[in-house]
C-alpha cells in the first residue's frame, strides 16, 4: 500500500493496535494455535501498512525511528482508552464531559452550530456512554443540514438508552427531512409511546402520515417504473406558450419576485431551496391559475407533485406545517 493511501497517523494507530495484540500473545487463556494466529495477524498488518520502512515505521528500526520513539503516539494504549471512554468512565471524565455538553448547549442557543457540534464531539470523546451527548450532537447536525449523521447519532443514543424519547423524536425529524417518512412514522410512534402527552411528536407524526397518504394517492407510475419522470412533460409547448411568456415577463418585473430570487444565492440547504420553489410556484398560480394548473397536471402525471392553490391551513400555509427544528437537551 502506498504512503499516499495511508497517512502517518493511521500507521501510528495500527502500531498501537499491534502493541495490544502483542500483549495478548502472553495471555495464559490462549493456546498455541491462537498465539500463532495473532502473530500472523501482526505480520499481515505490518506488511499492509508498511510499518518496517524506516522513516515511516512509527518507531521501528533505524536512527530516525529512534527519535520517533519520543513521539507520544508511540505510547498510546488503545485498550486503556477504550475502557476509559466506553466501559469504566471515571467521575472526573464524566464531570468534564458534562461541562462540555453545557457549553455546546450554550453555543446552540447562540446559533453557532458547528462550534456546538465540535464541543459535543469533545464530550463524547471523554464519555462515550452518555446518550444525551449523541442526541445533542444530532440536533447540531440537523441544524447544519446533515440529516444522515443526525440519524446516526440518534441511533447511537438509542443503543445506549432505547427508551430515550427525545432521541426517537430527533430520529423521526432526521428521517422526515430525508423524505423517509415511513421510518419517521415509526420513530415518532416510539417517541409518543414514551411521552404520550408530547404534542410536538404528535404533530410531526401527523405531518409524516400526511406525506405517506399523499404519496399513496399519487404514486407517480413513470417514476416508480424507473423511467425519467420528466420525459412525459411537453416543455416546448410550455416554454413557447404566449401566456407563459407574458406571465414570466410580469413576474420578473415584480419587486417581490426579485426578492425571492435574490435569496437563492445565500441558501446552503435543500429545505430553503424547496421553500423558495414553493413560493415561486404559488406566485405562478396567482398570476395565471389556468396555465399553472395545466403545467401542474403534466408534472403530476409524471409523478412530480407541485403545490396547488388549496385552501390554507389555519396558520395560512398551503402545505402541512413542517416539524419544528430540534433544540439541545
Amino acid at each position: 500500500m502506498s504512503d499516499s493511501a495511508v497517512s502517518l497517523d493511521a500507521k501510528y494507530f495500527v502500531r498501537a493496535f499491534i502493541r495490544f495484540l502483542s500483549k495478548q500473545i502472553d495471555q495464559p487463556n490462549f493456546n498455541e494455535d491462537s498465539r500463532e494466529s495473532i502473530e500472523v495477524a501482526v505480520q499481515c498488518l505490518e506488511n499492509v501498512y508498511e510499518l518496517n520502512d524506516g522513516e515511516e515505521a512509527a518507531g521501528t528500526g533505524g536512527e530516525t525511528s529512534t527519535k520517533k520513539e519520543d513521539d507520544p503516539r508511540n505510547h498510546v494504549d488503545l485498550y486503556e482508552l477504550y475502557r476509559n471512554t466506553y466501559v469504566e468512565v471515571s467521575p472526573e471524565r464524566k464531570q468534564e464531559a458534562e461541562v462540555l455538553k453545557n457549553e455546546g448547549n450554550r453555543l446552540m442557543k447562540e446559533e453557532k452550530y458547528q462550534e456546538a457540534l465540535n464541543t459535543y464531539t469533545k464530550a463524547i470523546n471523554l464519555d462515550a456512554t452518555n446518550p444525551v451527548f449523541y442526541c445533542n450532537r444530532a440536533a447540531a447536525y440537523s441544524r447544519l443540514g446533515d440529516y444522515v449523521r443526525a440519524a446516526d447519532d440518534c441511533r447511537m443514543a438509542l443503543r445506549h438508552d432505547p427508551n430515550y424519547s427525545k432521541a426517537w423524536g430527533r430520529l423521526g425529524l432526521a428521517y422526515s427531512k430525508m423524505n423517509e417518512h415511513k421510518q419517521a412514522v415509526t420513530a415518532y410512534q416510539n417517541a409518543i409511546r414514551l411521552e404520550p402527552e408530547n404534542q410536538d411528536y404528535k404533530n410531526n407524526l401527523s405531518v409524516s402520515q400526511q406525506f405517506l397518504e399523499e404519496r399513496s394517492r399519487n404514486p407517480g407510475p413513470s417514476a416508480a417504473a424507473g423511467g425519467n419522470p420528466l420525459s412525459n412533460i411537453d416543455f416546448a409547448s410550455v416554454i413557447n406558450n404566449p401566456d407563459m411568456v407574458q406571465m414570466a415577463t410580469r413576474m420578473m418585473s415584480d419587486p417581490a419576485m426579485h426578492n425571492i430570487l435574490g435569496q437563492l444565492g445565500g441558501m446552503n440547504n435543500m429545505d430553503a431551496l424547496l421553500e423558495t420553489g414553493r413560493r415561486l410556484a404559488m406566485q405562478m398560480s396567482n398570476e395565471n391559475p389556468e396555465l399553472f394548473n395545466n403545467v401542474a397536471r403534466q408534472m403530476e402525471q409524471a409523478g412530480i407533485n407541485m403545490p396547488r392553490n388549496n385552501p390554507p391551513n389555519p396558520d395560512g400555509s398551503q402545505q402541512p406545517p413542517p416539524p419544528p427544528p430540534p433544540s439541545a437537551s
